[in-house]
């Protein structure tokens, strides 16, 4: 009788160490469940940064080709984003025209003489991604694209 309360007693301690093993290790609380499976959303409109106009000179194998003015509007989530990168706005513009100034040397952003608009957004996103880091920004917006020869 003495053996069979000793094996009832170790076999309910050793459940209820189960138990509380599975209730701090694996069980969490609904609310923490739903914030992992919601992603975050944004807590009002949207704001933009408008940035331009650049103007960009497309240089041929003589001489400057053609001129192309880009104006853009960065989404960003918030005001206080929106201050932030205001603040970032000559940063951003410099990064902008060296990186459209790199394409264009290399060809990639224009096609003959039309301006590759995907691929200027592309390069546009990593500049931006590039000053202010990846999140900081949601969305790179070409507004206008203006393109003129120069003679």
């Amino acid at each position: 009788m003495k053996k069979i309360i000793l094996l009832l007693l170790a076999l309910l301690v050793l459940v209820g160490a189960g138990g509380g093993a599975y209730f701090f290790l694996f069980n969490k609380p609904e609310g923490e469940h739903a914030e992992e499976q919601a992603p975050k959303k944004p807590s009002g409109p949207p704001s933009y940064v408008t940035v331009g106009p650049m103007i960009v000179p497309v240089v041929g194998p003589t001489r400057v080709e053609q001129n192309v003015m880009i104006v853009l509007s960065l989404e960003v989530e918030n005001d206080s984003k929106r201050e932030q990168v205001s603040a970032q706005r000559p940063r951003l513009i410099d990064a902008y025209v060296q990186a459209l100034y790199g394409g264009i040397e290399q060809g990639q952003v224009v096609d003959g003489q039309i301006l590759n608009i995907p691929h200027v957004k592309q390069k546009l996103v990593e500049a931006t991604e590039k000053v202010l880091g990846p999140g900081m920004v949601q969305d790179v917006l070409i507004q206008s694209v203006s393109q003129r020869p120069a003679f």
